[in-house]
Order: structure tokens, then sequence, then C-alpha cells
């Protein structure tokens, strides 16, 4: 009797170390590293940075946005907002905006000068050029005046435009490329696109 307990346990006492022995690999070890014991501070959070404010916040650089400005320095100080600086401006029959209308109609008044307010007026420069045009298109009529209502002599001459009949090879291709016509018209003026603004003297 006695010999069969003590065999009952010593089968006990080897499937307990047995099982020591398997479940020993799968425990947690522990650093012995007395650096690690020690718990690392937690990150600061990053700092919060707040979005750069929308122009209608910016109320000491704005005006009223429901207001057209008043023109005059500081200029970067004006509303910029093209909805409602453009809603009075007169539009082509392709819906852009037809500045030379807006001035004829006395709705805009351009400057002289940014920076001499007090610059004298030129008055605009009547002085109509016939530009020969290829093939069946019409020819082109470049009208000084309109656009000597904005501009100086200086801003198309000599650089973009030689002032000598025949020294300047324009062609749709160059203008379409950001050339003598194309430096401003489909950027800051009517598209190129608007061929009938341009094209208007029938080949005799």
């Amino acid at each position: 009797m006695t010999r069969t307990v003590m065999g009952k346990a010593a089968w006990v006492v080897v499937a307990a170390v047995v099982l020591f022995a398997c479940a020993r690999p799968f425990a947690k070890k522990e650093s012995t590293d007395p650096a690690s014991t020690t718990t690392a501070p937690a990150s600061a959070p990053a700092p919060v940075v707040a979005s750069p404010p929308l122009p209608t916040q910016l109320s000491d650089d704005f005006e009223d946005p429901t207001q057209i400005p008043v023109p005059g320095p500081p200029f970067a100080r004006e509303n910029r907002n093209p909805e409602l600086i453009l809603k009075s401006i007169p539009r082509d029959q392709g819906g852009n905006v037809d500045w030379v209308k807006a001035f004829k109609d006395s709705i805009v008044h351009p400057r002289e000068s940014l920076e001499d307010p007090n610059k004298p007026l030129v008055p605009p420069f009547n002085f109509d050029i016939d530009i020969p045009a290829v093939g069946a298109m019409p020819n082109v009529v470049f009208p000084h005046f309109p656009h000597t209502y904005w501009l100086d002599c200086g801003n198309c001459h000599p650089n973009i435009f030689v002032m000598k009949k025949g020294a300047n090879p324009i062609s749709m291709v160059k203008i379409v490329n950001g050339e003598f016509c194309g430096r401003c018209h489909g950027r800051v003026a009517f598209p190129i696109s608007n061929c009938a603004r341009c094209h208007v003297k029938p080949k005799s």
C-alpha cells in the first residue's frame, strides 16, 4: 500500500517537473540590465501648431469683404476677393472680363503709377498697326489705344516688341508659347481662343 502511494507521488513530482520545464521557455524574461529597470519618461506630445488665419480673419489687413475697397496705398491691404471686385465688371461674349469696356464705361480708373499716385496721367495713344495673318484668316489690327489705358510704352518696347516694321516674327505658335501677345493674353487679358477679338480686318 505504502509502495503504491509512493509510486503515485513520484509520478506527480515527475509530471510537475516536466510541466515546469516545458512552461519556462515561454515565461516573460526579466531584463538583468539595471538601466532597463527604470521606467523611461513618456515623450512629450508634439505642440499643436495653429493653422494660419484665413483672409477673412485678418481684420487688420483686410477691409470689409462685402464692400468694394477704395483704391490707394497700401495696395496689399485691399480686398482681393475676385467675386466681389469683378461683380460689376462687364463681360465679353465668352464670359471673360472686358477691361476695355469697363474703362470706356468709367467703371475702372487705371492709375498712372503704383509708386507715385501723383504722377500725371498720360493720355492713351491712338495708333493702329495692321498685322497680316496666314491663310484665309482676317488680318489683325493691333490698337494701341486700349492697351495704353493700362500700359506704359516701356511695358512692351523693346523687350517684347521691337519698334521696327517687320522686326517681330509673330506667329500663333509663339503666342501660344507665351511670346509677343501671349505675354498677357491668356494670362491677364482675354484668351487667344477668342479669334474675333484680334482678326478683324478682312483681306482685300
